[in-house]
């Protein structure tokens, strides 16, 4: 069975947010909104760099900061790269900052991005860095348009399509856990795979960054 799990490419944030966190470092709504977006991100990816609980928190707490202090440097150019890479190198500077206090050895130069600057390169602190920062992207986005799916549908259609589509278990595994015959598993696949594709759909036209005019 050919998964049902989207493969996102959130390549690009809401331009009318990143337009809002540039005007003014006040905007509770506008800073809320990106932390609710990046936060669980930042976080993973730190755990999953083999960070622990606290210090991942710590990550999230100073790459936040960081956007904060240069938000307005930020150019909102599709071709010169999108805001969630200039958050991940920021993220990447922060936890390799940490391993390197860890070891006693002095932090990094500091990164001020800016229009015109490059992005600096900088020591790998896990093993292939870009793949568990896209991968970890790819999970945080299909999360949110589970959870939306969760609100529309019965538990159990909700059981039954994320072991059935998400999990890709067989099916007659799931009616022998969940007690269901064949055939409600395939009307529970019929009836939130819509939903799930909606769901995705527009979790992503809102992350879509316009083109500067």
């Amino acid at each position: 069975m050919e998964t049902t799990k989207a493969k996102m490419n959130w390549d690009n944030t809401r331009r009318t947010l990143l337009e809002r966190l540039r005007r003014t470092r006040t905007d509770e709504a506008g800073w809320y909104d990106f932390f609710d977006t990046y936060s669980r991100l930042i976080y993973s990816v730190a755990r999953k760099s083999g960070l622990g609980h606290s210090d991942a928190e710590d990550m999230v707490q100073s790459t936040t900061l960081k956007v904060a202090q240069y938000i307005q440097r930020f150019e909102i150019n599709p071709g010169r790269g999108k805001f969630r890479n200039w958050v991940c190198m920021i993220t990447k500077q922060q936890i390799a900052n940490h391993y390197r206090k860890l070891h006693r050895q002095p932090p990094l130069a500091e990164w001020e991005p800016g229009e015109k600057e490059m992005e600096p390169e900088v020591e790998d602190p896990v093993n292939q860095w870009d793949a568990l920062w896209e991968n970890e992207y790819v999970n945080h986005v299909n999360d949110l348009a589970l959870a939306e799916v969760k609100k529309k549908v019965s538990p159990k259609q909700y059981q039954i399509f994320h072991l059935y589509c998400i999990k890709e278990h067989d099916v007659k595994r799931i009616a022998t856990l969940l007690g269901v015959s064949s055939n409600e598993v395939y009307l529970a696949k019929n009836r939130v795979q819509p939903l799930y594709q909606e769901a995705s759909r527009q979790i992503l036209e809102d992350a879509r960054e316009a083109e500067p005019a």
